[in-house]
C-alpha cells in the first residue's frame, strides 16, 4: 500500500492504518530502536510506543515522506528510552557515537537555528559529501552502528571509516561556523 494511501487512513481514522503502518515500515522501525537500545524488549515497546504516536499525531500532521516520519519517532523514542536506561547504567555505542559528535556540533544554548532550520541545513550538508562519506555518517550518527559494522556491511577497513567520519565532522564544523549557525 502507498505511504499516501495509508495517511488517508489515518485522518478516516481506520484502524487498519496501523496495520498497514506495521507491515510496511515495522522492520525498518525495530532496526533502528535495536540499534539504539540494544535490547529487544525495550525496542519491541518502542516501536509500538511509535505506533502509538503515529496514531495520535497524524491528523493534524500530515508527513510528506511517511517512512521518515516514522523513522524519527522511532528514534526519538529510543533516545528517550536510552537516557531513562542510561541513568541505571553506563554502557552505548550510540553514546560514544554521540560523544564523537559532539565536537563538531554546538551546545543548544549556543545555536542561533531552530531545530527545523538546523535539520534543513544539516540535510543540505549532507547532500554535499560523496556517498560514501554520506552513507558512514548517517550509519554511525543516525542508526547508531558501531565502526566494526560500518566497515563490515560497506566492505571497507574501519581505517577508512574512522578517517571519513573525523573528515565529515571536521567539514561540519566548518560549515556551521561559515553558515553562522553558532552565536
Amino acid at each position: 500500500m502507498k505511504d499516501t494511501q495509508i495517511i488517508e487512513l489515518f485522518f478516516r481514522r481506520a484502524g487498519e492504518a496501523i496495520t498497514h503502518l506495521a507491515e510496511k515500515y515495522g522492520a525498518m522501525c525495530q532496526n533502528i530502536a535495536q540499534r539504539i537500545l540494544r535490547d529487544e524488549r525495550d525496542s519491541e515497546e518502542c516501536v509500538n510506543d511509535t505506533w502509538l504516536q503515529t496514531w495520535n499525531t497524524i491528523p493534524p500532521q500530515r508527513p510528506t515522506y511517511l517512512g521518515g516520519f516514522v523513522g524519527r519517532i522511532t528514534r526519538n523514542l529510543a533516545l528517550n528510552r536510552l537516557d531513562y536506561n542510561r541513568a541505571q547504567k553506563r554502557d552505548s555505542t550510540l553514546e560514544s557515537a554521540f560523544e564523537e559528535l559532539s565536537g563538531s556540533l554546538p551546545d543548544p544554548g549556543d545555536m542561533v537555528t531552530d531545530e527545523v532550520t538546523f535539520r534543513d541545513f544539516l540535510n543540505r550538508f549532507l547532500r554535499r559529501q560523496s556517498e560514501e562519506h554520506r552513507r558512514y555518517f548517517l550509519r554511525r550518527y543516525w542508526y547508531g552502528m558501531s565502526v566494526q559494522e560500518i566497515a563490515r556491511e560497506c566492505g571497507v577497513g574501519e581505517e577508512k571509516v574512522k578517517s571519513a567520519l573525523f573528515r565529515t565532522r571536521n567539514r561540519l564544523r566548518q560549515a556551521m561556523e561559515e553558515e553562522g549557525v553558532y552565536v
